[in-house]
């Protein structure tokens, strides 16, 4: 008799959760960035692509190829905070733009990908410092030659 509550249960739990989010209620909408590169990427455009990169965990969560006037548009991405990459066709990161907290601002646009902001570049310097930091300390002191 108790199992069957217990299952019960979990059914309305799961019926419930199902018919929140189908209603919007405690679901966070996705979000767009979009912009141009046309100032960084070489004609024909097409031949570049932008991707958006999760700063917290990594990961790549969209990727685009330029249109053909040098723009593009990343949209349906989980809110949380990204960088976006201008890839060239051999697939390098030419430059970086960002961050952009989608939690904050869900539609980012007027993005113009240029080489020349060293913000995102200090953000990862900061991270590898970091890393760096935690390898040598995670090591400990290093011993006296003798």
């Amino acid at each position: 008799m108790r199992t069957r509550k217990t299952v019960a249960f979990g059914m309305a739990v799961v019926f419930a959760t199902s018919m929140m989010q189908s209603a919007g209620i405690g679901a966070q909408s996705l979000g767009t960035i979009s912009g141009t590169a046309d100032k960084e990427a070489k004609k024909p455009y097409t031949d570049y692509s932008v991707r958006a990169r999760n700063v917290q965990a990594g990961s790549i969560a969209a990727t685009v190829q330029l249109d053909a006037t040098g723009k593009f548009e990343l949209p349906g991405v989980d809110p949380a905070n990204y960088l976006v990459e201008l890839i060239n066709p051999k697939g390098k990161v030419v430059c970086t733009e960002g961050p952009f907290d989608l939690a904050k601002q869900p539609l980012k646009s007027g993005v113009q990908i240029e080489c020349g902001n060293p913000a995102a570049w200090l953000l990862l310097a900061a991270a590898g410092a970091a890393g760096i930091t935690a390898g040598v300390v995670a090591n400990g002191p290093a011993s006296p030659s003798r």
